[in-house]
């Protein structure tokens, strides 16, 4: 038939393309929090790391009194299907001691999803407890980063305008080539800052120090390192496990695939 013909090119055309796309397994997961799936979360809702890696977080601040909620409002995270809720009375978060002292300190990047009613200062994602480390948090101006008690990345206490109530945004800071930049919803949201991060205790939900928790829903933290050069969208797709092209495309072969037998 001639629709199946033309089907069948289609299929041809989309799997040469295969070949033409750049290598892309130059990102690696060195660590991977669902916060909420089933295994994510240990004794008083440490977050787990799923990547294989073990680098879970040994030590909780009333950790137990958060919980776990899902909705149709979640965020547009890949196979998320819960998120962690700070919300409950009390302060609650979780860090480890050294965890990511092996974490190199450039060419890396980490990310997370979250959301607050309201604006006040928390930190929600750090990879480290020192002075110097980098941190992703909500302040007193809307979402931020900062070197721990050294410099601002983003505005000083956050983006004036990038909060809204119970939105979910995804933030990012990525380490690349010695400058690193915030990204807020993908969105490269400061100039480079090139000082050097200190990782090494990582914390989610407080900051290092335990001065100010972030009460709000927190879901898919990651840290990923890359070679020299790799694209920041595709660090960002990392970071929110959007699915290579090549997946992509793979996916779809498969389906136009099935198409065209259903049409013979």
């Amino acid at each position: 038939m001639h629709f199946s013909r033309n089907l069948a090119s289609t299929v041809v055309l989309v799997a040469s393309s295969l070949a033409t796309l750049p290598a892309s397994a130059t990102i690696i997961t060195y660590a991977e929090y669902h916060l909420g799936e089933p295994g994510s979360l240990g004794a008083n809702n440490r977050p787990q790391d799923s990547s294989g890696n073990a680098r879970n977080l040994a030590t909780d601040i009333s950790g137990s009194a958060a919980v776990t909620g899902n909705s149709v409002f979640h965020p547009n995270a890949a196979g998320s299907t819960a998120y962690l809720d700070t919300t409950p009375a009390g302060n609650q978060g979780w860090y480890s001691s050294a965890l990511f002292t092996s974490l190199p300190t450039d060419n890396f990047a980490f990310g997370v999803f979250a959301q607050a009613s309201a604006l006040h200062s928390g930190d929600v994602f750090t990879v480290g407890g020192s002075n110097g480390s980098f941190k992703l948090s909500l302040a007193t101006n809307g979402w931020g980063a900062s070197a721990n008690n050294v410099n601002w990345i983003s505005s000083a206490s956050g983006n004036v305008g990038s909060f809204n109530a119970n939105t979910w945004v995804h933030l990012a800071l990525i380490r690349s080539a010695g400058q690193t930049t915030f990204y807020i919803n993908g969105v490269a949201s400061s100039a480079p800052y090139g000082g050097t991060p200190v990782n090494d205790t990582p914390h989610i939900a407080v900051s290092p120090g335990g001065a100010t928790y972030f009460s709000g829903l927190i879901d898919e933290a990651r840290v990923v390192t890359f070679t020299p050069g790799e694209s920041a969208a595709n660090v960002i797709n990392a970071l929110q496990a959007v699915p290579e092209p090549s997946t992509a495309l793979l996916g779809l072969i498969g389906a136009l695939a099935l198409r065209l037998r259903r049409k013979r």
